[in-house]
């Protein structure tokens, strides 16, 4: 489920107001900063946004080193509770303070891309870029802004869009295996089996994790929609040895089982 900006924020900083500087801190923005940091370690994202808001209300007022940490856990917590235009505004603030920095940029092209707005994303994606463009690796969350921006192309039904998104990002050094499941869930859903199989191959040979695991499911519900439901079955057992099973996908098996 996307949300849709849930919650007010308590903090408004507009542009002509971001000097960087300032004074010692108050207690109480540093209690509420370590509270939410606390929160989101479990996961309690609204509850992180609400204590990180306070954090910024009890701060001197002038955004420093502090006030940007802070900042940065918010945009964190906003997006993991998928409230991605409050996330795309804080990153934005991040980015207009410290430009430097194209993660930013690229965090809130990922933000406006969940949110619903893919030509912003776009938009943002390309000045994060450019800022990155004399870096040797690509900065933190730029395979999340291109996997965000071809989620929003596979959406709308342009596959082809979000393919061609994917690899131009690859061949200009950003790589990653979120990137390689939104190219084969692209054609999955355009009955491209022989490359969708392709694609989560070359995802699941990037490594480990929640994004491989689920590569490894949609890999199984390819062969199976293409009738090779040996093939199918093979994968199934496999995923299940990995990353054990549940109800839904014991009834799969039984079903790969009698055919």
């Amino acid at each position: 489920m996307r949300i849709r900006a849930a919650m007010v924020l308590t903090v408004v900083i507009t542009a002509s107001a971001l000097i960087l500087g300032g004074c010692g801190e108050s207690k109480a923005a540093k209690e509420a900063r370590l509270k939410g940091i606390e929160q989101v370690k479990n996961e309690d994202y609204a509850s992180a946004v609400e204590s990180f808001d306070l954090a910024l209300k009890e701060a001197d007022g002038v955004v420093n080193a502090f006030e940007l940490d802070i900042l940065k856990y918010r945009g964190e917590a906003e997006f993991m509770l998928e409230d991605y235009e409050a996330a795309a505004h804080t990153y934005g603030i991040l980015a207009d303070v410290d430009g430097k920095e194209p993660e930013y940029l690229y965090y809130k092209a990922a933000s406006e891309a969940m949110a619903g707005n893919p030509d912003t994303a776009v938009e943002d994606y390309a000045k994060a870029a450019e800022a990155a463009k004399d870096r040797k690796e690509a900065p933190a969350g730029a395979a999340v802004a291109v996997s965000s921006i071809a989620d929003a192309y596979r959406t709308a039904g342009n596959y082809d869009g979000a393919v061609g998104f994917c690899s131009q990002a690859i061949e200009s050094g950003i790589s990653g295996p979120e990137i390689y499941n939104q190219m084969g869930l692209c054609m999955m859903a355009a009955e491209r089996f022989d490359e969708a199989v392709s694609y989560f191959e070359q995802g699941i040979a990037l490594g480990d994790g929640e994004q491989v695991q689920q590569m490894m499911y949609n890999m199984g519900a390819v062969y199976e929609k293409r009738g090779n439901f040996g093939k199918a079955l093979e994968t199934f057992r496999n995923y299940v040895s990995k990353y054990g099973s549940t109800p839904e996908l014991e009834k799969e098996i039984a079903f790969l089982e009698s055919r």
